[in-house]
């Protein structure tokens, strides 16, 4: 079995910067889970609240629209960089690719054809990374997706408090 320092080392370098932005990633997910888990209940409601008092005729439309850009803007904070992130990924798997076919290339300028053993280590740096941010980009869509989902649950229960507050 191999051991996560040896993939690391099998991988080459590029495989340091792929956990470093997976790093990233599981923290933008995790904090927007927390964020959802922890204000999710009231906190399109307390929005409204704290800004109701000071709606009146000549800016209720304005108010509506500031209310739901409002929800949507807090709501998204840090999905375009998430997703930024995400498709970084593939990319810097496939600079693992170039780089680990770059060492396959040399060794075969060195030594020729006839040692398959030296080309195998460039291979698995070619392959090892391409797999790894692959990995990474499914399982981060994942969750982009559903936290795509609860921005949409967000806007609906704020529509659904502008048009309640309407009757």
């Amino acid at each position: 079995m191999i051991g996560l320092e040896d993939l690391f080392s099998r991988g080459g370098p590029v495989l340091y910067l792929l956990f470093f932005v997976t790093l990233f990633i599981w923290f933008i997910i995790i904090s927007k889970y927390l964020f959802n888990i922890i204000l999710e209940k009231n906190w399109v409601k307390a929005e409204y609240d704290q800004y109701a008092p000071h709606i009146t005729d000549n800016n209720k439309d304005k108010f509506e629209d500031f209310f739901l850009i409002r929800i949507r803007r807090v709501s998204t904070n840090r999905l375009k960089t998430l997703d930024g992130l995400i498709a970084l990924c593939p990319m810097l798997g496939l600079l693992g690719t170039v780089y680990g076919m770059i060492e396959v290339f040399e060794v075969l300028a060195v030594l020729g054809t006839g040692n398959p053993r030296a080309m195998s280590t460039g291979v698995a740096k070619a392959t090892i990374p391409t797999m790894a941010g692959m990995t990474i980009a499914l399982s981060g869509l994942f969750f982009k997706f559903d936290l795509n989902n609860k921005v949409e649950q967000f806007e609906s229960q704020a529509r659904e408090i502008l048009n309640y507050e309407k009757i």
